[in-house]
């Protein structure tokens, strides 16, 4: 595999830590509601708010990684283009197998008018699916909240290009992390929306200044850890909270990344590139596929969580060589 010349290990480190938490707490809550006996700390608030840093870290990747690709050599076509290739192909794949089998084959949502496919077809199925019909498959929430996302990065990233924006930009949005808990309307969740993770996705493309120049800013970074104590505050919204903690961490566990020997750089790489996938296809295999045969076999569930991660990566690995020749056919088109 080839390793661009200024790779970041402690990217990818992050980029599968962020994973974990994600993988372990939709198996243990999804494994609860069909009857198994779960640990109740596997799926209690504690095991919530480490979702909640791995969800943080993705944003914060995310915005990182854009930026020291696209920083003082931004242009619109290639970007637009870049990104479809990256998200479009793989989804598309699984959301196309799961609609011909379900509504196709077997008239799963009779009721849901067939136009609805093109939310499906944008990817915003699972983010507007609390508050409109749709024909939701893979993806979930956070798909149509990185893609719109998206679309405000050349903003962000014109920000950065001056102290005054970036102040102003800094205090606006933290403003708006502490508020918009407040704001957001029933039926969405305030970190299951675009507004809800602008914050971290905008302090992600700083992150990513800081990554172009090499600096890590540790250990002032660690001021991020004194907010700990306010998730035991009613009051404050944990969603502020903890994307200060997970900010923090995000440095702690990039700078240990960062230690990885060379040598082992190409073994990480290559699954932290499948990571995408493993989100697009890991609630699918639980539900319709392990679970089902956890319950049929009678194997214990603790068996089971590690075929759950090996299968995820390995679907992962299959979506992600399926989809890349039409990936580098859109990508040429930038």
């Amino acid at each position: 595999m080839k390793i661009p010349a200024r790779y970041h290990p402690g990217l990818d480190v992050i980029r599968l830590a962020a994973l974990l938490p994600v993988l372990c707490y939709h198996f243990c809550i999804e494994a609860a509601r069909l009857g198994f006996a779960v640990p109740a700390f596997l799926i209690g608030r504690a095991m919530a708010d480490w979702v909640e840093v791995g969800l943080a870290w993705f944003f914060l990747l995310s915005g990182a990684a854009l930026c020291l690709q696209w920083q003082g050599r931004f242009r619109w076509r290639p970007y637009l283009v870049g990104r479809a290739a990256a998200m479009y192909p793989p989804f598309w794949l699984g959301f196309l197998v799961l609609f011909l089998y379900g509504d196709v084959l077997h008239g799963n949502n009779p009721d849901i008018s067939r136009w609805r496919v093109v939310f499906s077809l944008l990817g915003l199925d699972g983010y507007l699916a609390p508050v409109t019909p749709t024909f939701y498959k893979i993806g979930e929430w956070f798909l149509g909240v990185i893609l719109l996302l998206y679309l405000l990065f050349p903003l962000l990233l014109w920000c950065m290009e001056t102290r005054r924006r970036r102040l102003l930009l800094g205090s606006l949005l933290l403003v708006w992390q502490l508020v918009w808990p407040f704001l957001c309307p029933a039926p969405l969740e305030a970190g299951h929306t675009v507004l809800g993770r602008l914050p971290a996705f905008a302090l992600g493309v700083w992150f990513g200044t800081q990554l172009r120049e090499n600096l890590t800013p540790l250990p002032r970074a660690f001021w991020g850890l004194a907010a700990l104590p306010l998730l035991w505050v009613p009051a404050v919204p944990r969603l502020a909270v903890l994307l200060a903690v997970s900010a923090a961490l995000f440095w702690v566990v990039y700078r240990l990344g960062q230690y990885i020997p060379r040598r082992f750089w190409a073994a990480l790489r290559r699954p932290a590139g499948w990571s995408y996938g493993v989100y697009l296809v890991h609630h699918v295999l639980l539900t319709l596929v392990l679970l089902p045969a956890a319950q049929r076999t009678g194997w214990p569930l603790p068996v089971w969580f590690p075929v759950f991660l090996v299968l995820s990566f390995v679907l992962a690995a299959l979506l992600t060589a399926m989809t890349a020749p039409f990936s580098r056919w859109l990508k040429r088109l930038g």
